[in-house]
């Protein structure tokens, strides 16, 4: 009797040793997401100089497993007294990158541009714009996967899958 429980405690302890220390996956929000990308485009965005550029704006749809950016450019001094906007929308699907390391969104397609602050005038060469929505966008690199979540007491972790939930984009996870 007291063998079995001494080989019953080992096993339980061999069993306790052997699965992997943390979750087996990690959701960011979209506010994490926005930050991210902000982070990942901030060279970019210096081209901007003197343009109200806001991070992009990040909906989740996880009903069709996507994401819609929206991306708000305004020029503060436009040619009426309201100040110029462009305001562009893509939705895609988030898959992982062939290194597995971040995130890029496929399927991107161009769902809603928006121009404010145009005077009537000068805006019917802008309705073509409008006729644009739904139109087929190359894949877009989205974001690098945090490291401070792919390692964990000493684990290495690879990505393994990425899925859009109401929370935000999971991340699922497996030890290289």
């Amino acid at each position: 009797m007291i063998r079995l429980a001494i080989f019953l405690g080992l096993g339980l302890l061999l069993a306790a040793c052997s699965t992997l220390p943390g979750p087996r996956s990690f959701t960011l929000s979209p506010a994490e997401i926005e930050r991210q990308i902000e982070a990942d485009l901030g060279a970019t965005f210096e081209m901007f100089r003197g343009l109200d550029v806001r991070r992009p704006e990040v909906a989740l749809m996880p009903v069709s497993d996507r994401l819609q950016l929206t991306w708000t450019v305004r020029v503060p001094d436009g040619p009426t007294s309201s100040p110029l906007g462009v305001s562009v929308a893509l939705a895609g699907k988030p898959v992982l990158n062939a290194a597995r390391n971040g995130v890029s969104l496929t399927q991107v397609t161009l769902e809603d541009v928006r121009i404010t602050g145009v005077p009537v005038l000068f805006s019917f060469g802008l309705a073509q714009l409008g006729e644009r929505k739904g139109a087929s966008l190359p894949d877009l690199p989205l974001i690098v996967l945090p490291p401070e979540q792919m390692t964990r007491r000493q684990v290495a972790y690879g990505a393994t899958g990425v899925a859009v939930t109401f929370s935000g984009l999971r991340v699922d996870l497996e030890p290289k």
